[in-house]
């Protein structure tokens, strides 16, 4: 796992974090009980505050994609195939709404946004 963050972002820190590690857990590529780094030692090499770490490890343990374990750290938690799909269709569905009213503002049918979507896979 390599975390990184763009400085000059409109994007908070700890909110590129979470989008990050998000990604990986939803989509598989971290497992369930794959140990996340301390803290203090992603702050320490993004150069950032431990506040902000903390925002992002707290977000993702209220959303139920990490666990803790006192004195062991944090994981990734179990999540079965339909979690992490409800999980995915959720986190398109503000992009796809979004996508759809500017398509519908430039005269796109339905038709013709669903091309452009699948032409650019």
């Amino acid at each position: 796992m390599r975390l990184s963050l763009l400085p000059n972002s409109s994007i908070p820190a700890y909110k590129q974090l979470y989008d990050q590690l998000f990604k990986e857990i939803v989509s598989g590529e971290l497992v369930a009980g794959y140990a996340l780094p301390p803290i203090r030692t992603v702050a320490k090499e993004l150069g950032i505050s431990v506040i902000t770490v903390r925002s992002a490890w707290d977000a993702l343990l209220s959303d139920g994609l990490i666990e803790t374990v006192a004195g062991s750290g944090c994981f990734v938690a179990e999540l079965s195939y339909d979690e992490r799909l409800e999980r995915k269709i959720e986190a398109l569905k503000k992009p796809a709404e979004d996508l759809a009213a500017l398509a519908k503002s430039l005269g796109f049918s339905a038709e013709e946004t669903e091309k452009l979507v699948r032409d650019s896979f």
